[in-house]
């Protein structure tokens, strides 16, 4: 979850929330695949309701057993088909990703799989519950693109924040529902009664209204339970900020090469490399709390101490990710290519063999090469989180760092 709560009882506290309304279904969201595969089966067990993620696999390859693919329901005398995928970036979707915990397979395969089993099970109503990631807008140009590479559906329920009204791509429903609980989507389905299929569909949101529709004083007890007992846990003081460390200003993130300083000091090594997509917000001048550090890195993301030849780690610098910080080092880059590449003030040697601490998202992801270029390497199982604040905790004011340490130029 993105809220204080869900971040710090990974996401235990809002199942809590959601187990007291009679919620039958569940999408997977980008917030819940931050958690570790043991940590999302807890979740998942403690839930009311089935989650379901159609397109979710482990690393290892294999589909979580205590995740459903699809499910049949039962309601107004018609059987609705569910299926759920997420997809990350909607500029290029329908490709298998790897996230530090997990796998997104490809969106086309797993529907389609997913649809052959729903029909076989007696659906004769498809619904796709599908999750955008809420740092991109899609656009209706993404539904009538995406749509167009998969079997029929019936209708598409979304909470992509970009739409507000619902609509038609060839004959498939694509309906909006609020990413926030402040209102909640009414969808009307007109069933034709001889085949059983779609006509037609109405949708609307509705405010809720304290005033208008009162409180449930069962949900509410449980929410304020919840809320109190986390507000303290998040409220404590782990140090403070001298100035807002933004995650992005100009082209570098001041956040990012500060996460790598306190990374290169907690771990002693000769340089560390921080990929700026596991940074979720900014730390804004003045006291930081735990609740900022689960704000500013959500991800259950550890460091790890690799060991690689100089060489390597030029070559593997120049296939990574633009988006990078890195501390102990400066990189003079031409177009893709490493100009100048030096640790500790020094041009790196070739052959020399450099310490090099990592969050594990950069060992994981297939996106980089630096595992594979690694003479050793090893996981010290501390969050990247808890190195944050060890690194606050050690100083009353935290200076904004610099932030000209890779140069660009074309």
């Amino acid at each position: 979850s993105e809220t204080p709560e869900g971040y710090l009882t990974k996401g235990a506290a809002v199942a809590a929330c959601m187990n007291a309304v009679p919620y039958a279904v569940s999408a997977l969201g980008p917030e819940d695949l931050t958690l570790s595969p043991a940590d999302l089966e807890k979740l998942v067990r403690a839930s009311s309701f089935t989650v379901l993620a159609s397109n979710l696999y482990l690393r290892n390859n294999k589909k979580p057993a205590f995740i459903k693919s699809q499910l049949v329901v039962a309601a107004g005398g018609t059987r609705l088909g569910f299926l759920a995928v997420s997809v990350m970036d909607p500029e290029r979707f329908n490709v298998r990703r790897y996230l530090p915990n997990y796998k997104l397979e490809k969106e086309s395969y797993e529907i389609e799989r997913a649809l052959k089993a729903l029909k076989e099970g007696g659906a004769r109503v498809t619904v796709l519950l599908l999750g955008v990631n809420p740092k991109k807008q899609a656009g209706k140009d993404f539904y009538a693109a995406f749509l167009g590479k998969l079997p029929r559906l019936d209708l598409v329920i979304t909470d992509e924040p970009g739409l507000n009204k619902p609509f038609k791509v060839k004959k498939t429903w694509v309906v909006p529902a609020p990413s926030k609980l402040t209102a909640a989507a009414r969808i009307e389905l007109s069933i034709e009664p001889d085949t059983g299929r779609l006509a037609d569909v109405r949708a609307g949101n509705l405010r809720l209204e304290k005033d208008k529709y009162g409180e449930d004083a069962g949900t509410l007890e449980t929410v304020n339970r919840q809320r109190a007992v986390i507000t303290k846990l998040f409220s404590r003081r782990v140090g403070a900020a001298a100035a807002d460390i933004l995650r992005t200003e100009s082209s570098a993130s001041p956040l990012g090469n500060f996460t790598a300083d306190c990374v290169k000091r907690w771990a002693r090594s000769d340089a560390s490399i921080i990929n700026n997509s596991v940074l979720g917000g900014d730390i804004l001048k003045g006291p930081v709390t735990a609740g900022d550090l689960y704000r500013v890195l959500p991800f259950d993301t550890s460091v790890v101490f690799v060991k690689i030849r100089g060489s390597d780690l030029k070559r593997a610098i120049e296939t990574v990710s633009r988006d990078i910080s890195v501390s102990g080092m400066e990189i003079r880059m031409q177009g893709p290519a490493v100009e100048r590449l030096s640790i500790g003030g020094e041009p790196v040697r070739p052959g020399h063999i450099y310490r090099i601490a990592v969050p594990d998202a950069i060992v994981n992801d297939k996106d980089y090469s630096i595992l594979s270029s690694a003479t050793e390497f090893a996981n010290s199982r501390r969050f990247l989180r808890e190195v944050l604040g060890w690194c606050f905790s050690r100083r009353t004011v935290t200076p904004k760092p610099d932030l000209d340490r890779i140069i660009r130029t074309e």
